[in-house]
């Protein structure tokens, strides 16, 4: 997906070309705006199992399921065991989750190196904790253990090498919890913490001294340059609220969980009785609603930033399902539950109508494909057969309330699993890039790929914002690439090359000698051309 995943992809893919771990690059400039960390990574994946999209993804995947795990592990710390696991299985089904754990950006996995940065904080307390099964098993990291405050310290230099300043306002986020127990968990005393924060910053002290070394203050100016940059601007238009709709619509329906559960923990007694006697909610609350302050103060506003909020978030929207479960297995609240079927019902009931009728092409959506609506229309039925399960159980409840709620709360679960593997199992959610490989299919274009060098002949500061993504995929999906010009008349005889719209549609006598492949399939993607030069 261009820009982000097309960029790193190819950035990474360059460290392997030229053999330069130190130069962010692709097309053969180098540029400094952003940290090298993610594309080491995807480089390293390279390396492994080839250039491809599944390996270029492969570090967020793996980020993914270490973040469910971490999730687990801290929500133990901050809640209860059954709170951990049912935050973490919310967590794994949010679909801003699940679909940046399918894409080759930084995001992934810098919150789980924020987890993991918290989870050892939270092991390195000197407490004993109230449940047996937080004792690690290892000799070598017990509670006292200097290693978990090395683990915790480093993960803020792993962090800025992924992903540059973004982790500062996780760090500042950490405060009300570092600052408001000091006196109990004395992190901030700690030199096996600062040690840790020195042994992190190691890599980042290395790369950006060797990147200064080849390039004077480039690298530096350029990283502060685009945090200057993106703290005064806004993208696409996002306004002061920008978040306060966003997250809601990345989040659904987990986010009306989450904001049940802030109030149920203040209003229920024994949720109160929980939270005053864990010793860490400080950084169960803190955490989350710092960091979303600071996300909404700062000028760029993506979907993607409150990403890092997600951890929190489901382990909140578990407080609320926990305690519609309860109220479901005792008989009590019927019409608050009621109510809560009746609406998710009749929700369910407008999503598989909605499928039916585009299915069976009853109508039609103007300015769409009509592959996109068709498949957008299978994710639609199957989370409305997934909400709609609920209102089956719920009418199916009595006798045994035990294992029916039990059965209403997976069926919270399985719906939005349902949607999320419909996204992924079709494409709406991966294969973003789907044109363009069918294009690069065709028999005679994917034989001229595979077995010859292709040169780019590119004016990119005339590339429009499309042609630019294009210019990225093409640069990925070439398997063999040649060398970068600006003129075509730069090319030898017998050369190949892909060719910018510009340059493709001008009748200079220049190109001439430039003929595109023969055949009588699409012969262009969005004005690009692969064309041979002649004699």
């Amino acid at each position: 997906m261009a820009h982000d995943e097309g960029i790193y992809a190819t950035q990474a893919r360059a460290i392997l070309q030229t053999g330069d771990w130190v130069t962010v690059q692709w097309g053969g400039e180098p540029g400094f705006d952003r940290t090298i960390g993610i594309q080491w990574l995807m480089a390293a994946c390279y390396l492994l199992f080839g250039v491809s999209e599944e390996s270029a993804r492969l570090p967020s995947a793996i980020a993914y399921i270490l973040s469910v795990l971490l999730t687990y592990r801290i929500g133990c710390h901050l809640l209860s065991p059954r709170l951990a696991w049912l935050g973490a299985a919310i967590f794994s089904v949010i679909p801003l989750v699940v679909q940046y754990a399918r894409l080759a950006t930084q995001d992934s996995v810098l919150v789980c190196l924020e987890l993991i940065g918290i989870w050892a904080l939270l092991e390195s307390e000197s407490i004993r904790n109230t449940h047996p099964e937080f004792t690690p098993h290892s000799s070598l990291l017990t509670p006292h253990s200097p290693l978990w405050s090395l683990l915790a310290g480093s993960t803020f230099g792993l962090g800025f090498l992924i992903k540059g300043f973004m982790i500062v306002p996780a760090a500042i986020a950490l405060l009300p919890y570092l600052i408001g127990q000091q006196r109990r968990h004395r992190h901030l005393t700690n030199p096996w913490l600062y040690a840790g924060l020195v042994l992190g910053l190691i890599p980042v002290i290395s790369w950006l001294g060797l990147a200064i070394a080849q390039y004077g203050r480039t690298p530096i100016d350029e990283l502060f340059g685009k945090l200057f940059h993106l703290k005064g601007q806004t993208y696409l238009g996002a306004g002061p609220f920008y978040y306060f709709w966003n997250v809601p619509a990345n989040g659904f329906p987990w986010v009306f969980f989450t904001l049940a559960g802030s109030v149920l923990a203040f209003q229920n007694l024994e949720l109160r009785r929980l939270l005053q006697t864990n010793h860490s909610r400080l950084l169960l609350i803190g955490f989350p609603v710092l960091l979303f302050t600071q996300l909404t103060l700062f000028g760029t506003k993506t979907h993607y930033y409150p990403l890092q909020l997600m951890p929190f978030m489901g382990l909140w929207a578990a407080i609320a399902l926990d305690r519609l479960v309860y109220l479901y297995r005792k008989g009590k609240q019927y019409r608050l539950l009621n109510g809560l079927n009746l609406v998710v019902g009749g929700l369910a009931i407008v999503l598989l109508v909605t499928s039916f009728v585009v299915l069976t092409r009853l109508i039609t959506i103007p300015g769409l494909k009509s592959e996109i609506v068709y498949l957008g229309a299978i994710v639609t039925l199957l989370v409305g057969l997934g909400w709609l399960s609920l209102s089956i159980v719920w009418l199916r409840r009595h006798p045994d309330l035990e294992n029916s709620s039990r059965q209403w709360m997976a069926g919270w679960l399985l719906a939005s699993w349902l949607g999320l593997a419909a996204l992924t199992g079709t494409g709406l959610w991966g294969d973003y890039a789907h044109d363009l490989k069918k294009f690069l299919q065709q028999s005679e274009v994917a034989t001229v790929l595979k077995n010859h060098p292709i040169n780019f002949v590119v004016q990119p500061e005339k590339l429009d914002r499309d042609g630019r993504k294009t210019h990225l995929l093409l640069n990925f999906y070439t398997p063999k690439l040649g060398k970068n010009f600006t003129q075509p008349n730069a090319l030898q005889t017998g050369d190949y090359a892909w060719i910018d719209p510009n340059l493709a549609t001008k009748k200079s006598s220049q190109l001439k000698v430039v003929r595109p492949l023969a055949g009588n399939s699409k012969r262009a993607f969005q004005g690009w051309q692969l064309i041979k030069k002649g004699s």
